[in-house]
């Protein structure tokens, strides 16, 4: 009884993990799609995108440290 326990455990994980998996290829698609749209659009100006991601750099950081202290 307990194997058939396993059997049907192992199925269920199984599922899961194609599930996961195939959720992922499609966001994978989905970005991939956008990321198209906007190069037919004009590209991405990479300045604003670090921007976006890490901020003003340095230069925020150090305004950020000499109101700290």
């Amino acid at each position: 009884m307990s194997g058939v326990v396993r059997f049907i455990q192992s199925l269920v994980m199984a599922a899961l993990m194609l599930g996961a998996a195939g959720t992922l290829v499609e966001a994978t698609g989905i970005v991939g799609r956008e990321a198209v749209k906007a190069h037919q659009r004009g590209g991405i100006k990479f300045k604003w995108l670090n921007q976006q991601l890490v901020g003003n750099g340095v230069r925020r950081n150090t305004k950020i440290r000499s109101q700290i202290m």
